[in-house]
């Protein structure tokens, strides 16, 4: 009889852990549940989520709840984090609404158990690089005016900057009016987390309207404000910034010289060419790369003279800028090697030429060679190069490399016909 009755509960207990419920009296079994629920694309489980959200007690389930809703990734789940967002008492679980509403629009990619990925993962989206939306991407008013409203009110201050940097990865152009107005309220000086997460974000967005707020903010008495406001104003282009930012550079902080530098290459500012003129010998192959890359933006009539200074320069970053520069002013021949260097440590800037010479000045026929390259390295960053000019005529030329034998080329064409709209 008695072992009967202990085969009877283990049948039973075998089959709650097969079938866990949501308003189990087991926080184990909740739990259990809720990862169960958190597949991807499991839209009919969100109705059943959002009513054990409302009367779930524990907050780190709660905080489960949210990151499942992040992970089933589909929008009916606006409201409902949203709402979340604004009203739950629990810090965390107000911030993993953030990272849950984010990836509804911008997929991270993530397996295994939901409270270790989202642990670990949250990170992501409050990284100087952090991820933005695609163009291709239409970000529900809501999940914007929801987070602007946390910005400005949530009553911790992590929170309140993560949903900053959040408005920035959704490239949230209409809450720039907001955001200026929350980082000039002078009830925020003491916040100084938050107003440094909202001008990275202004920064991010690069709306020129922010150009006087950021051009303020580089003699804000907040040195970090300071620090993210240089490169800032350099992303949104602002020209009148460039007196300050020659001051900031002259001043010689160790800290602020040399970003001001980059950004003042970014202004695409011609009265700055006398100041650029002289760096271009400096013995800093920094300040000499950023000089060039600055004198390249305005179309310097002297970068065409550049080929004999080239083939002195000893420093990869400087001869990177110096083709840059001769590409600019029509020798075309020198996009060879910025394509070359897609496969080595300065990619980076490689791309960010590539791009501009593709987007800005009428080069983008000159790079579809590349993608046949024998090189996989350069196939796969001029396949991300186009992609992210988003001119839909590139579209045949990347289809050839879906079938391509080497994986990270495929990734790469399949993420660029993406963003094309293919």
């Amino acid at each position: 009889m008695g072992f009967t009755l202990m085969s009877h509960l283990i049948i039973v207990l075998a089959f709650l852990l097969q079938n866990p419920s949501l308003d189990s009296e087991s926080p184990k079994e909740r739990q259990a549940a809720v990862e169960k629920l958190a597949v991807l694309g499991n839209r009919q489980a969100i109705p059943e989520l959002a009513a054990a959200l409302k009367k779930e007690p524990k907050s780190d389930i709660r905080v489960q709840i949210v990151a499942a809703l992040g992970r089933i990734g589909d929008r009916e789940a606006i409201p409902i984090l949203a709402e979340t967002l604004q009203n739950d008492v629990d810090k965390e679980v107000r911030s993993q609404a953030i990272d849950s509403t984010l990836r509804l629009y911008i997929p991270i990619q993530d397996s295994g158990q939901l409270h270790n990925i989202f642990t670990k993962a949250k990170s992501v989206f409050v990284e100087s690089d952090a991820p933005v939306v695609g163009p291709e991407v239409r970000v529900d008013a809501s999940a914007k005016e929801a987070l602007a409203h946390v910005m400005q009110k949530d009553f911790d201050d992590n929170v309140r900057a993560q949903a900053s940097r959040a408005l920035g990865s959704l490239m949230a152009k209409d809450q720039v009016p907001t955001m200026i107005a929350t980082l000039e309220d002078p009830k925020n000086r003491e916040h100084s987390k938050v107003r440094v997460d909202i001008v990275h974000s202004l920064g991010v967005i690069r709306d020129p309207a922010a150009g006087p707020a950021l051009a303020k903010a580089l003699r804000d008495p907040d040195p970090k404000v300071v620090e993210e406001a240089i490169p800032a104003v350099g992303k949104v282009g602002y020209k009148e910034a460039r007196p300050e930012l020659q001051r900031i550079f002259q001043a010689n902080d160790r800290i602020t010289k040399t970003p001001s530098l980059q950004a003042l290459a970014m202004l695409k500012d011609p009265a700055s060419v006398p100041f650029f003129e002289p760096l271009l010998s400096d013995k800093n192959d920094r300040y000499r790369e950023l000089s060039a890359e600055g004198l390249a933006r305005v179309n310097y009539p002297g970068a065409k003279d550049w080929r004999t200074r080239l083939d002195q320069e000893k420093k990869p970053n400087v001869r990177n800028a110096l083709a840059y520069g001769l590409v600019a002013s029509g020798d075309t021949d020198y996009i060879n090697n910025l394509a070359e260097a897609l496969d080595s440590s300065d990619s980076n800037q490689a791309e960010v030429y590539l791009f501009e010479l593709g987007k800005y000045n009428g080069k983008l026929d000159a790079l579809y060679r590349y993608l046949k390259s024998s090189n996989p390295k350069v196939r796969a960053g001029m396949a991300k190069v186009l992609g992210n000019i988003g001119d839909p005529a590139a579209s045949d030329q990347i289809k050839a490399l879906t079938n391509d034998p080497n994986t990270d080329v495929v990734r790469e064409a399949v993420a660029a016909l993406r963003k094309l709209g293919k």
